[in-house]
């Protein structure tokens, strides 16, 4: 078997709502697309939180001593 399920469509309004088996369990932000005759259900892009930690995870440290910043500000700066 190719690990296909039985699934339930109904409609709510002017949407089909598909629900699934229990024990099968889809991420919140899930896309939709359909291939022919088949309706197929996958997790969407990441983040964009999550694509920017993925690629601050991967760069490499910074070697490089930066000069001490000479012009402070004269009060303190409020935000």
């Amino acid at each position: 078997m190719d690990g296909s399920q039985p699934v339930r469509i109904t409609r709510e309004g002017d949407h089909q709502v598909v629900h699934l088996p229990s024990g099968v369990a889809v991420p919140a932000d899930a896309v939709v697309r359909q291939d022919g005759e088949r309706l197929i259900i996958e997790r969407g892009q990441a983040s964009n939180r999550h694509r920017l930690l993925d690629t601050l995870a991967r760069l490499e440290p910074i070697e490089e001593d930066f000069a001490p910043i000479d012009d402070l500000p004269s009060s303190p700066v409020r935000f």
